[in-house]
């Protein structure tokens, strides 16, 4: 399955007191100047490449989705001067197809794309829910199989089948997690007696 992480919210709330205003009315007064700030989790989760260097293979966000490209056509400039790419891409997590044209000199985003192979300790084969033991010892229980959230593909149902049933049979289960943009999901796995 796919989870989320969510961006940090701060609150900032000014500490002037007023000498003339009961404590009563100085909450009343921080409150409405309470000033909510969304720190922006996506920042350091993509950066930027120019699109003429983007291949076939690579990892970059189409229409704000995290996608591996699965297509690449380049345009000569035409009588605007101009040299486009056009993408096709897949998006990582959903398998979705997203298409993009970008000048070849302008950047992009390309998402900070990570794969990390975790043991499997546990599984509910009613929930789905896994739990996976994490380098630090320490135990990672906030992902599911990955055809567990609704919409999907043959290719995840496949994959939790398969680990299910090694699981089932008492196999040393070790899966694959992609994260990207805040978002995991699990992608391979290996078993071994």
């Amino acid at each position: 399955g796919i989870s989320q992480v969510w961006p940090e919210v701060n609150i900032i709330c000014p500490s002037t007191v007023h000498p003339q205003i009961s404590p009563a009315m100085q909450r009343n007064l921080d409150a409405e100047e309470m000033d909510f700030e969304r720190t922006d989790a996506g920042a350091s989760q993509t950066y930027q490449q120019q699109a003429g260097s983007i291949k076939r293979g690579s990892y970059v966000m189409l229409k704000g989705h995290p996608c591996k490209i699965v297509e690449v056509t380049t345009f000569s400039p035409g009588k605007h001067g101009h040299a486009k790419a056009h993408m096709v891409g897949q998006d990582i997590f959903t398998g979705k197809k997203y298409e993009e044209t970008s000048q070849t000199s302008h950047n992009m985003d390309v998402p900070v794309v990570t794969k990390t192979e975790y043991p499997l300790m546990n599984l509910n084969a009613e929930t789905f829910a896994v739990s996976l033991l994490q380098d630090n010892g320490e135990l990672k229980i906030d992902l599911n199989l990955p055809a567990a959230a609704g919409k999907a593909t043959e290719e995840d149902t496949k994959l939790q089948q398969d680990i299910l049933r090694a699981f089932a049979d008492e196999l040393v289960v070790s899966v694959v997690v992609i994260a990207a943009c805040g978002m995991e999901k699990i992608i391979s796995f290996s078993a071994t007696d």
